[in-house]
C-alpha cells in the first residue's frame, strides 16, 4: 500500500471568486468533477487507500464532509474496495499548512511516510518513481518540481535553487524576471519521511505554511531536502483562466489520468441520456459539435445550437440558436435562446437570458465568469475578464481589496480584477 495522502485545503479561494463565493475552491467542478476528486482519482488509481483532508472553518469542512462523506463513493465509483475511510482535520484553526500537518500527524498518529498535496492541482505522477527516488536519496522532504518552458511566466511560484543530485538548496519565492535560479518550480506536492513529524515538534509555533516555514526550515539545518522532476502534466488552479485552461486540456487529453466516458465520435463524449434526447438532430445537422466536446447527463439541446471545443455540466438546457465556443457550462445551467458564449466560464444554476453575449472581444485577455444561481439580463455584454455574481456577494467580494466594481442592477455586481 502506497503512504496515505493528506490533502490540505484550508485556503479561501478569493482569486477564483465568484465560484468560490458558496462552496470550497477543491469542490470547483472541472468537467463534472471536483478538482480535489480529480486529483484523489490520480492518487487512488495507483494505491493510495487512505486520504485526510486538513480542513478548516465549517465552510471548508463541511462542503467536503458532505461531498466525499466516508468516502464509499469515490472508491466504489473506481471499482476499488480495499479501502479505508477518509478522515478530516477535528475543529481546529490551524494557522497554515505545517500547522495543519503537524495537527493531523499527531491526531492520526501517522508513524509512516505521508504524501501531502494541495487540494486545488491537476498532476499526473508516476508514485511509483516518487517513492523510490524519496527512498533512494534517504530524503525527509521530497518537493515534485515542475520545470516551465521559457514562454511560461514563474514569477508567481516558488523556484527552486539545485544543487548536486537534485538537492534543493534553497527556492526564491515570486523571482523577479532574469533573476531565477532555475525553471523548476514547487508544485505543492510532497512526499514526507516520517522523521517530519519530531521535526515539526522541534519548530513549534514557527511551523505555519509548509512552502514558507517548513521547507526553508529544513534546509537550513541540513535536513536532506530533494526535488523530484516530473515531465507529465500539473496546472494550479488558482485563477478562472487556470481553471478554464484545465478544463480545456482535459478536454483535448493533455491531462492523462482524465476520466472522459461514453465516447460519441473522435474527441466527443456525450452521456447516454443526453444522446437519447439531442441525436436526432445531430444526425440531421441541426446541432452542431465541433473539435473537443463533453456533454453530461440528462441535458435538453435545441435546433440551432453550435458547441465547439467546450463542455455542457448534467441537467443543463441549451435553448436554440446557441453558440458556445471553448467555454465551460457548469451543471443545472439554463442558456436562453440567441446567446453567444466564448472563452467563458458559466457557474452552476445559472441562467443566461436571451441574446446575451459572453466574452466574444477576442483581442481581450481574460475568462468572463457567472458565478454560481446568477439570473443574467437580456441582451447582457460581459466582457472578457469581467465577473459577475449575486449582488448579496458584493461585500464579500470588495472586502478582499483585490477587485475593482463595474456596475450592478437589480440582480447582480460586475466586477474584475484590479492590475496589479
Amino acid at each position: 500500500m502506497l503512504p496515505q495522502v493528506l490533502a490540505t485545503v484550508g485556503g479561501s479561494g478569493t482569486r477564483l471568486y465568484p465560484l468560490t463565493l458558496d462552496q470550497p475552491k477543491p469542490l470547483v467542478e472541472i468537467c463534472d468533477t471536483a478538482i480535489i476528486a480529480n486529483l484523489f482519482r490520480v492518487l487512488a488509481s495507483q494505491g493510495c487507500r487512505r486520504f485526510i483532508l486538513g480542513s478548516k472553518g465549517a465552510s471548508n469542512t463541511l462542503s467536503l464532509s458532505n461531498y466525499f462523506k466516508a468516502g464509499e463513493g469515490f472508491f466504489k465509483r473506481l471499482g476499488i474496495a480495499d479501502h479505508q475511510d477518509f478522515s478530516y482535520q477535528p475543529l481546529y484553526n490551524d494557522k497554515g499548512s505545517a500547522d495543519s500537518l503537524r495537527y493531523c500527524m499527531n491526531y492520526y498518529d501517522i508513524k509512516d511516510d505521508l504524501l501531502v498535496v494541495s487540494g486545488d492541482n491537476l498532476i499526473d505522477i508516476d508514485l511509483g518513481s516518487l517513492i523510490g527516488f524519496h527512498r533512494k536519496h534517504q530524503s525527509l522532504a521530497t518537493v515534485v518540481l515542475k520545470e516551465l518552458g521559457p514562454e511560461e511566466s514563474i514569477s508567481q511560484y516558488g523556484v527552486a535553487h539545485l544543487g548536486q543530485n537534485m538537492r534543493v538548496e534553497g527556492f526564491v519565492e515570486k523571482p523577479k524576471p532574469g533573476s531565477e535560479p532555475s525553471r523548476m518550480i514547487n508544485t505543492a506536492f510532497y512526499l514526507f519521511s516520517s522523521r517530519i513529524r519530531e521535526v515539526l515538534m522541534e519548530m513549534g509555533d514557527r511551523a505555519r505554511d509548509i512552502a514558507g516555514d517548513l521547507i526553508p526550515y529544513l534546509i537550513e539545518n541540513g535536513y536532506p531536502v530533494y526535488g523530484f522532476p516530473i515531465s507529465g502534466y500539473w496546472i494550479d488552479i488558482g485563477t478562472p483562466e487556470r481553471l478554464h485552461q484545465a478544463a480545456m486540456d482535459c478536454l483535448s487529453g493533455q491531462v492523462k489520468h482524465f476520466d472522459r466516458k461514453y465516447c460519441y465520435q473522435t474527441n466527443q463524449w456525450i452521456h447516454p441520456s443526453t444522446l437519447s434526447r439531442i441525436e436526432p438532430l445531430l444526425l440531421s445537422g441541426d446541432i452542431t459539435l465541433k473539435g473537443d466536446v463533453s456533454i453530461g447527463r440528462n441535458c435538453r439541446i435545441e435546433r440551432g445550437v453550435v458547441i465547439e471545443n467546450s463542455h455542457i455540466g448534467h441537467t443543463s438546457l441549451i435553448e436554440r440558436d446557441v453558440e458556445i465556443k471553448e467555454s465551460m457550462v457548469m451543471s443545472f445551467a439554463h442558456i436562453k435562446h440567441s446567446v453567444s458564449i466564448s472563452r467563458a466560464i458559466v457557474g452552476r444554476h445559472s441562467t443566461l437570458e436571451e441574446h446575451s453575449d459572453l466574452g466574444l472581444d477576442g483581442g481581450a485577455e481574460g475568462v468572463s465568469v457567472i458565478g454560481e444561481n446568477v439570473i443574467l439580463p437580456s441582451e447582457s455584454v460581459v466582457a472578457p475578464g469581467v465577473r459577475v455574481a449575486q449582488l448579496k456577494h458584493s461585500h464579500s467580494i470588495l472586502a478582499t481589496g483585490r477587485f475593482n466594481e463595474l456596475g450592478i442592477d437589480e440582480r447582480n455586481i460586475y466586477f474584475k480584477e484590479k492590475i496589479r
